[in-house]
């Protein structure tokens, strides 16, 4: 007799949704795997505590003609952008080399058109770019470009390491997988969907990895225990610090808000009244989306869900966010009608911000953070108009000197500069150019009508800007 670590209840949910999600007779999702052109789907649900599998899908459905039977759950599938929280990690991790202890979620990875080692040329996937923004905001904005920053700072090796001791036990370790280098820090190697969530139930556990349970018990025919299963205080693998500040960012509504919205369903669990972090992704073939993947976690559950097609045929259309309407539904009944019942969680829990973090600002940094290396401030002229640096065609009145922060691209060691209020630092004043008509005022004076009395007249010619104030003195 085995027992398994299954929970029926969370199993009933899961495959309930997945249903919902396949019916085309479903008014609420009716179309949506059409029009996303995905066919199948997996899922795995993981204790956060004890790292036990409660629910797990490997397919839509097992009596589904053609690949029913196919466990996509156990297969190498590309993770996208869901990789990237563990390729931040190693890039927080205290290192022995205190100049690469600068990391925090303000740090500055510039996103920009960038060619790395070996004529490496990546996009993002909307092909734009978003300048110099900080960590928190790439993340959460889930952008290329930094995160292959963090990994060409940190290693490949070392974040490959980081992420297969969290969990992620085979990423890039299959065939040609294994040489993909910085494009792995964008999800570019495959992995299995299981490792994948006990690489985020690690995260959940401030770091701590255990290895996954599938099986309670095994019997015999005679009743006597062959195997029993029991915890483990399992292995730290990530700083609790650096899982803190990690968790901050991905349960961070308002810094994703440009990408999908405020409280979007998945992302934002039973409106926000089970509190998790969340991440999304998509992995592409020849420029065309195939996998779509969300994760999510809290410290009770931790949960990963796939959607895309048995055979790698691309997807119609990406959208990471698909699976949210799963991650949602089971995320909210596994709290809220099994947990919090029996005691394992209760609404707002969250994770106690561990000893040492430095906040600056609204952002977060661990106790090894080397401000003084980091980031310095300067000051800088910039044009009031455009928002953008003064040029010697800038005039005197439309100039303003702010502060600025100053830091080194550690990709290309060149000097970055970071300006508020919705200035530009990375752009020259384009309102302006110095052949420009300039505002001009000509006066005149006249006998007024009474003794003693005069009359001012004034001529006033804007030149090329609009006049906004005029102000005449007597």
């Amino acid at each position: 007799v085995v027992t398994t670590t299954l929970d029926l209840r969370i199993q009933k949910q899961l495959e309930s949704s997945f249903d919902a999600m396949f019916n085309p007779n479903n008014p609420n999702y009716k179309g949506t795997p059409e029009y996303a052109g995905f066919r199948n789907g997996a899922a795995t649900v993981e204790d956060t505590k004890t790292g036990q599998i409660v629910a797990m899908m490997g397919s839509r459905d097992y009596n589904y003609e053609g690949f029913g039977q196919d466990n996509a759950a156990i297969a190498y599938i590309q993770p996208g952008s869901t990789i990237k929280p563990l390729v931040y990690a190693e890039l927080f991790s205290e290192h022995e080399d205190s100049t690469k202890n600068i990391y925090g979620s303000g740090t500055i990875l510039p996103d920009v058109p960038t060619t790395f080692e070996g004529g490496y040329k990546p996009n993002n996937a909307d092909k734009g770019f978003r300048g110099n923004i900080n960590i928190r905001q790439s993340l959460s904005l889930s952008r290329n470009i930094p995160a292959i920053r963090a990994m060409a700072v940190s290693g490949v090796k070392p974040t490959l390491e980081l992420a297969r001791a969290a969990g992620d036990t085979k990423y890039c370790t299959q065939g040609p997988d294994a040489q993909v280098g910085l494009a792995s820090a964008i999800g570019g190697c495959g992995t299995r969907m299981t490792d994948h969530v006990n690489a985020f139930t690690t995260l959940a556990r401030n770091g701590v990895y255990k290895k996954q349970a599938t099986v309670l018990e095994v019997r015999n025919s005679n009743n006597e225990v062959l195997m029993k299963w029991s915890d483990s205080k399992g292995k730290k693998v990530i700083d609790p610090q650096v899982a803190y500040i990690l968790a901050d960012i991905l349960s961070d509504d308002s810094a994703r808000a440009g990408l999908y919205g405020r409280n979007f369903p998945g992302l934002v669990v039973d409106q926000g009244r089970v509190k998790t972090a969340s991440k999304t992704g998509t992995s592409d073939v020849n420029g065309k989306s195939k996998d779509i993947w969300m994760m999510s976690y809290s410290p009770a559950l931790t949960m990963g869900v796939w959607l895309g097609n048995p055979d790698t045929t691309p997807l119609k259309n990406g959208n990471s966010s698909l699976p949210g309407v799963i991650i949602n539904s089971v995320m909210t009944y596994a709290h809220q009608e099994v947990y919090k019942k029996e005691g394992k969680w209760k609404e707002g829990q969250w994770y106690t911000q561990p000893a040492g973090i430095q906040r600056i600002g609204k952002e977060l940094y661990p106790s090894w953070y080397n401000k003084n290396k980091a980031q310095q401030y300067s000051k800088l002229t910039f044009d009031k108009v455009s928002k953008k640096k003064a040029t010697e065609c800038t005039p005197a009145a439309a100039r303003i000197e702010l502060n600025v922060i100053k830091t080194t691209d550690p990709t290309t060691k060149k000097e970055v500069f970071v300006a508020s209020d919705g200035y530009d630092a990375t752009k020259d004043d384009d309102a302006h150019q110095c052949g420009d008509a300039l505002p001009s005022v000509s006066v005149a004076i006249v006998n007024g009508l009474e003794p003693n009395s005069y009359r001012i007249i004034a001529n006033v010619a804007s030149g090329k800007g609009n006049l906004t104030k005029l102000s005449i003195k007597v």
